[in-house]
């Protein structure tokens, strides 16, 4: 099946696609907060701060300037895994990337938050699951933060039907730079994964 969506003006949207990404989106964090309580479960004293984050887990999505560029976004991706074609302007494009930026820069669960020399280029705006060029610096995540970024992880997998323990494994030290204890940690906690 193919639909040829072009959107030449940004403000174009389809109700489907937002529809989409408000299902999409809330579930997403939901299964996030049923992670990060595991997680919390598994050691309170040490993740005490945990669910605390629960409240405040992507809610940068929901409005400006992330809103609209993550609505399409979504449905990019929706369109790729059910083999529809979906095409998009350059504009678009950079737009989806300043809001992608926006995102790991003002959420502690991304390692780019944490790093002071992370630009938009440190999101490989050819393919956002990809390292970047340079390996952005996360050993400044508390472990809260490597936690959030776990049931972050955890729930992508489940949506995606993959293992958070992959996901390290082509990420850790390759996109992103964590010190030994860290490592660990991200280990630690993706055994929990059910």
């Amino acid at each position: 099946m193919t639909i040829d969506f072009y959107h030449k003006n940004i403000g174009e949207l389809d109700q489907k696609m937002v529809d989409y990404f408000y299902r999409r989106t809330n579930t997403h964090i939901d299964r996030v907060c049923k992670y990060m309580d595991l997680i919390y479960d598994s050691d309170p004293k040490r993740y005490y701060l945990l669910p605390s984050r629960k409240e405040l887990h992507d809610l940068s999505k929901y409005k400006k300037p992330e809103l609209i560029p993550y609505i399409y976004l979504t449905w990019k991706y929706y369109c790729q895994d059910n083999k529809i074609k979906f095409v998009t302007s350059d504009d678009l494009e950079h737009m989806i990337q300043v809001a992608t930026y926006h995102h790991v820069k003002n959420n502690r669960h991304h390692p780019e938050y944490h790093d002071d020399n992370t630009t938009i280029n440190s999101i490989n705006s050819k393919d956002r699951d990809k390292p970047p060029e340079k390996m952005v610096d996360g050993s400044k995540m508390s472990e809260t933060d490597i936690a959030e970024m776990c049931a972050d992880w955890m729930a992508m997998s489940f949506e995606k039907g993959g293992q958070p323990k992959d996901w390290a494994d082509s990420n850790v030290n390759k996109r992103w730079s964590f010190n030994k204890n860290q490592v660990e940690q991200i280990y630690e906690i993706l055994k929990l994964y059910k």
